[in-house]
């Protein structure tokens, strides 16, 4: 178990991997391994950076694990299951409104937007880490598809997603402009559905069109 800290100070957190080796190691209460770690002295390497975090500008770096590198940010199919990763895991109504609407449109496949998307690494359980995907400036996201080499429809139907998680505000009027887009239109509607929190209870579908 070398490298894995055991009396962090608050400024210097153990990762959730480390946690958790340290959790599964010394708190499962077998006899013959529990050790209470609140009773543990802290070591001297803690002591020596307790002395230098008086000051940040000396002080070393934090002794834990690296993130891993997140390949999945490179391809929009990647970066459309980092967002939905949120979803699963309890985002708010608003930001699955956005995000149903956002991945709908090929802005996430464009070079560059995944440089907009942060990833957190979420300890699941025993099980290995899951990597989420969150889209924390939405203004930038809107500015990225005005610029990006895509329809309107994707830049009406990204500015009503960032609308929805609390970005730049847009009327309900920027739909209308969808309305030659019947698939378009229906993921805008289920997005409504799903910001008002009745997502999973009204499902739309889709009536033949009259014969004349």
């Amino acid at each position: 178990m070398t490298g894995y800290t055991l009396c962090s100070a608050p400024e210097r957190p153990v990762w959730g991997r480390d946690r958790w080796a340290v959790d599964d190691d010394y708190e499962m209460y077998r006899s013959d391994t529990y050790v209470d770690i609140a009773a543990l002295p802290p070591c001297p390497e803690c002591l020596r950076v307790a002395e230098l975090l008086a000051d940040p500008d000396t002080a070393p770096p934090l002794h834990h694990s690296p993130r891993p590198d997140v390949e999945a940010k490179s391809t929009g199919e990647g970066i459309r299951g980092l967002l939905n990763t949120d979803i699963v895991t309890g985002a708010p109504h608003h930001r699955r409104a956005a995000v149903h609407l956002l991945t709908f449109t090929s802005v996430p496949d464009q070079p560059g937007f995944g440089d907009l998307v942060d990833v957190l690494i979420l300890e699941w359980d025993s099980g290995p880490d899951v990597m989420m995907g969150l889209v924390t400036d939405w203004g930038a996201v809107v500015g990225f598809a005005a610029a990006a080499d895509v329809p309107d429809r994707d830049r009406q139907m990204t500015a009503l997603a960032a609308s929805l998680a609390g970005g730049p505000p847009v009327g309900l009027a920027t739909a209308v402009g969808l309305l030659g887009d019947p698939a378009a239109a229906r993921r805008v509607i289920e997005a409504l559905a799903i910001a008002a929190g009745h997502g999973d209870r009204w499902e739309i579908t889709e009536r033949q069109t009259p014969s004349t």
